[in-house]
């Protein structure tokens, strides 16, 4: 398991960074949607500069891998903790991986 370091707050409201996850080193974009019925955060995966799955919602709970056809390397990414907000992200929730 591995946790994916996220960051809150209005500073960091447009996130981009990489990181491996076993094999695969993946570029995420994490985005705070304000303009949305109510504020979300999202997540959007890339691999060697193509799309894996956009538009991921942070929602507590959620196993955010299933329902894509993602390559079966990519492994399991859940979204734990709290309900993302845009000051708690990355504090009261978190991003693990688990490979596959």
């Amino acid at each position: 398991m591995i946790e994916i370091a996220l960051r809150a707050g209005s500073a960091n409201a447009h996130q981009r960074f990489t990181q491996r996850l076993g094999e695969n080193l993946l570029e995420f974009r994490v985005n705070f949607l304000a303009y949305q019925e109510g504020p979300i955060w999202t997540l959007d995966i890339y691999r060697d500069g193509a799309p894996v799955a956009l538009g991921m919602g942070l929602n507590a709970g959620a196993v955010l891998t299933e329902g894509y056809n993602l390559p079966a390397d990519i492994g399991r990414l859940i979204f734990v903790g709290a309900e993302a907000t845009l000051d708690n992200l990355g504090k009261d929730n978190h991003l693990v991986w688990l490979p596959a």
